[in-house]
């Protein structure tokens, strides 16, 4: 298996070719991401359902969606990020043109490139404005600096309630525990690093992890490699 992974300004394209991973149940939680299916067969699973994609199947992931990922035969996949404060249409513009250049790059076929621009653009259009409010704050400060220690007591004091309607609350809104969200964005931060030149152990520390195993068992459980086979296969291409 390879992955190409390529960052811009405000999104970035991620290609893995010969894959047979499967992937459990998780969210992107600061991304609205488009995939393409170019070779092979997955299934995508979510709380709306299971469906099957195939050679030029595409689907949207708004951010906050719950899914997973079962391999139904070795498949070729790329994936475009967007960042969701970006997805709104104030920065759309940005982010299409920089998402344009770093498909050109990574893939080379204008039909693929046509195809997942065209649904940024409706899809973003479709997303509307982010809920303000303490607790949208506090997912945003989690997102941004998911390695900070912030315990389930220091998020109740962020978002003004109790521990217990904030875990109601937050999973209502993001699918998932306070906890949860800041493990998988301290996982997604120690996956843009390994894809630099930072070691296996910098990542982990640097994502907020006390220990490597401990970055190691929430990786493989999320991104379907260890940290370090994920950065063996890694090929890394600077953004335009």
């Amino acid at each position: 298996m390879m992955v190409e992974y390529l960052q811009g300004d405000g999104a970035e394209v991620i290609v893995c070719r010969g894959s047979a991973l499967s992937y459990p149940w998780h969210s992107h939680v600061s991304t609205l991401t488009l995939g393409m299916v170019l070779e092979g067969e997955v299934e995508l699973v979510t709380e709306r359902g299971a469906g099957i994609y195939r050679e030029k199947g595409l689907f949207a992931l708004p951010p906050y969606t719950p899914h997973g990922l079962n391999v139904k035969s070795p498949y070729t996949l790329v994936s475009l990020c967007v960042r969701k404060a970006l997805a709104a249409s104030g920065g759309l513009r940005e982010a299409w043109e920089s998402a344009a250049v770093l498909l050109r790059r990574a893939v080379g076929l204008p039909e693929v490139e046509e195809r997942l621009l065209e649904e940024l653009a409706l899809l973003s259009g479709r997303r509307g404005g982010e809920g303000g409010g303490p607790l949208a704050e506090l997912r945003a400060r989690l997102e941004r600096e998911p390695e900070l220690p912030c315990s389930l007591e220091d998020m109740a004091e962020l978002a003004r309630m109790s521990k217990y309607h904030l875990v109601r609350a937050f999973r209502r809104e993001a699918g998932l525990t306070p906890h949860r969200f800041q493990l998988q964005n301290r996982v997604r931060k120690g996956q843009r690093l390994l894809a630099g030149p930072v070691t296996v152990a910098e990542a982990a520390a640097a994502a907020g992890f006390c220990d490597q195993s401990h970055f190691d068992r929430q990786f493989k459980r999320l991104v379907g490699l260890t940290p370090a086979a994920y950065k063996r296969c890694c090929a890394v291409f600077p953004g335009p």
